[in-house]
């Protein structure tokens, strides 16, 4: 039993130096509050891990790798780290660069899609972001709308890359729970399903599916559950994007070589970045169209096989995949649905959160566990 008790946060409480002034987001590993320093004139985004997570094995090191991951990346796509440190209950906290902006996801469920050449200019973006970090040998490993935060009135960069938690950093980068592949799987890369060879294409691949459901409004592969989207993204190709879009074909072509089954396919890091910028550029503000859905749904086209250092095809799903389907489909935390209409509805028994003691604090909206993710942050407002 601990000896200390744990901490109420809100208004006026202090953390470390920093003083709260209120909550403005919360997700399945943290709480982050908007805070202002004591004695610098400072304001900063603190995260505070729940009191739930303190008994989960791995939880308290992923928000330390956090920081350390913010700390050794020195790129204007990634918020600044200022403090990091432990509450007297021993919950870790972290307080960062606190930014104003808009997720990805809030502006895809405000817009549905986005213009051909605002996709092309975010991969271009998020590449470049990426291949700071690649640089390093960390992969972010949790790329989605959820964690793109658009900054366009930003003096220094227009969007920032978000939650670290999951990452895998250098050799000492598994702080995966057992059973559990973190990732989201709407976003998640095959070889990421699989647990193998999990590297920098990775976050090509999970970029390519955010920037596929920009230019059509879905993403590539969708389902009934999450075991169903996992299969697909293993053994099955995208309905191609010149049949769902009007985005020129140079466009199309980047984004379906970032969708490649086998990882060797994919364009670099540093490749993305380079056509991204340069088809953004070309695209003139003042004749470019919204990117025009023409299909209801996806056509999924015919089954692929991949050898076997990569994802396996359909037929040897049942065989050869490492998949645990009970962790795919409950994961251990959760977000807000980020479209604007739910595409499925799971049929799965009673869920226990690890957060029950902490259910009254909890931000009420409507949650899907096909969702569900490690680590992310949801905001409830913007930061003033």
């Amino acid at each position: 039993m601990r000896s200390e008790a744990i901490a109420k946060l809100g208004t006026d409480s202090l953390v470390g130096a920093y003083r709260i002034v209120k909550e403005i987001g919360r997700g399945g590993m943290a709480t982050v509050y908007e805070a202002t320093h004591t004695v610098l004139p400072r304001r900063a985004a603190v995260k505070v891990m729940h009191p739930g997570l303190l008994g989960q094995p791995g939880m308290a090191t992923r928000l330390v790798q956090e920081a350390a991951i913010l700390e050794g990346v020195r790129h204007p796509g990634v918020v600044r780290v200022y403090d990091c440190s432990l509450l007297p209950d021993h919950r870790p906290w972290l307080a960062m660069e606190l930014v104003a902006g808009e997720t990805l996801a809030s502006r895809l469920q405000r817009r549905l899609m986005l213009p051909a050449g605002d996709v092309a200019a975010l991969i271009g973006d998020v590449a470049d972001v990426l291949a700071a970090v690649h640089d390093i040998g960390v992969v972010h490993r949790d790329l989605k709308p959820d964690n793109l935060l658009c900054t366009p009135g930003d003096r220094d960069y227009p969007l920032r890359v978000l939650d670290w938690g999951v990452a895998r950093l250098g050799v000492i980068g598994r702080l995966t729970l057992d059973g559990l592949t973190p990732g989201t799987p709407i976003y998640m890369s095959p070889e990421q399903a699989t647990g193998r060879n999990i590297a920098s294409p990775s976050d090509i691949y999970s970029l390519g599916v955010i920037a596929y459901e920009a230019l059509t409004g879905y993403p590539p592969f969708d389902g009934r559950t999450v075991s169903e989207v996992v299969c697909m993204h293993l053994s099955r190709k995208p309905a191609p994007l010149h049949a769902r879009c009007d985005a020129p074909d140079d466009l199309c072509e980047l984004v379906e070589g970032m969708l490649q089954k086998d990882p060797a396919s994919r364009p670099s890091t540093i490749e993305v970045r380079q056509v991204g910028r340069a088809i953004a550029q070309a695209l003139s503000p003042a004749d470019e169209k919204p990117a025009r859905f023409r299909s209801e749904r996806p056509h999924i086209e015919s089954e692929v096989e991949i050898d076997s250092d990569g994802p396996v095809s359909a037929s040897r799903l049942g065989e050869t995949s490492p998949i645990d389907a009970d962790a795919l489909e409950y994961g251990v935390t959760e977000m807000l649905p980020v479209v604007p209409r739910p595409r499925w509805t799971p049929e799965i028994g009673h869920v226990t959160s690890a957060l029950a003691a902490d259910q009254n604090h909890l931000a009420a909206a409507p949650r899907t566990p096909r969702e569900r993710s490690t680590g992310e942050i949801v905001l409830l407002e913007k930061p003033h």
